[in-house]
């Protein structure tokens, strides 16, 4: 097993980015902080990486060494729609914010936030029900604090404005920092409530997304149904890599990424893919190949963009790597597949 005790842990990149950059701001030094002692036990291991409950323990540790009981508010407002991979991309490019929320309660396992939206409709609008299986009190608040901060903060940059009409429950007393959820929520706030949700009326569902984009959203949702199947599957190794590719969206991740996503070494990964008479490189190609298709297929995105998306930092990169694995450019590739069949 690796020595971590040298290492700065690593949480879910979702997590970690904007804990960190909170920290900074905060004049705290993430690295020094997350290297206490007490951290040692919770951060053992490459588990983080998958692991919700082990995020909401850093979380509260964290809050009480600054002593700042409305960090998991404030963390909540930074994680980024993005960070999501493939999810988060089928959620931009949804039509409006009805759709949005179905597409939430669909791919939500794929998130593994540690917490699940049930959706109730009512003849006032719909009622998103949040349900954390969680027996700590605090650490049962922090993700309710988190989740719902992360939710509101998201659903305003879709629609580019606050959620007209809605109103956030909780079904604990107001806490001591009650002042901090009226800076954090641009919604009225009830306490003591039977549930936790946050109620949206029913004209507020139709509003537009500002980034909605059908011709994408047909990749996307392919992409993350396909992922959702994976779940309920064994995989081998080069399925599980080929998974992982998929779901980190335009940010590819290398094999150490990938090796420690799967909780193996990168000297283990090689080892595997190789008896599976693949490899890492070969992995990555085709999977952006496919992708590389998909999108010339079933979008009008230029050559340029779908390498960004693809994760080339230069458009004749991506050029030349087409050519290679299809002996056509991209546009004569799309060119091709436009022209009508001769019988």
């Amino acid at each position: 097993m690796a020595n971590h005790n040298n290492q700065t842990p690593r949480l879910r990149l979702d997590f970690l980015q904007p804990l960190q950059e909170l920290l900074i701001e905060k004049s705290v030094d993430p690295r020094a902080l997350l290297a206490r002692p007490e951290f040692r036990d919770v951060l053992h291991g490459d588990s983080m990486l998958s692991n919700p409950r082990a995020q909401l323990q850093v979380l509260e540790m964290v809050s009480k060494i600054i002593n700042d009981p409305s960090f998991a508010l404030q963390l909540g407002q930074r994680i980024q729609i993005a960070s999501f991979g493939t999810v988060g991309f089928a959620l931009m490019s949804c039509t409006d914010l009805r759709e949005v929320i179905k597409l939430l309660i669909r791919y939500h396992a794929i998130i593994n936030s540690g917490s699940a939206f049930e959706l109730l409709h009512t003849d006032q609008g719909a009622l998103l029900r949040l349900q954390i299986t969680e027996d700590n009190l605090l650490l049962r608040q922090l993700a309710m604090e988190l989740s719902f901060s992360s939710l509101c903060s998201m659903g305003e940059f879709l629609i580019n404005r606050r959620i007209e009409g809605a109103e956030l429950h909780f079904d604990f007393p107001p806490p001591a920092h009650v002042e901090s959820y009226s800076r954090v929520f641009s919604v009225p706030i009830k306490f003591n409530q039977p549930h936790c949700q946050l109620a949206i009326p029913e004209r507020t569902l139709s509003t537009v997304i500002r980034t909605a984009n059908p011709g994408a959203q047909v990749i996307f949702l392919q992409q993350c149904d396909e992922m959702l199947r994976s779940l309920n599957r064994v995989e081998n190794t080069a399925a599980s890599v080929r998974r992982l590719l998929i779901q980190s969206g335009s940010v590819f991740p290398d094999i150490q990424e990938v090796a420690a996503k799967l909780h193996i070494t990168e000297r283990t990964l090689r080892r595997r893919l190789s008896s599976e008479s693949t490899n890492f490189r070969t992995i990555c190609d085709e999977v952006k190949n496919v992708l590389a298709c998909q999108y010339l297929l079933q979008t009008e995105f230029t050559v340029a963009e779908i390498a960004n998306l693809l994760d080339y930092s230069e458009t004749v990169s991506f050029r030349r790597a087409f050519v290679r694995w299809n002996g056509v450019t991209p546009s004569q590739f799309r060119q091709q597949q436009s022209m009508p069949s001769i019988a």
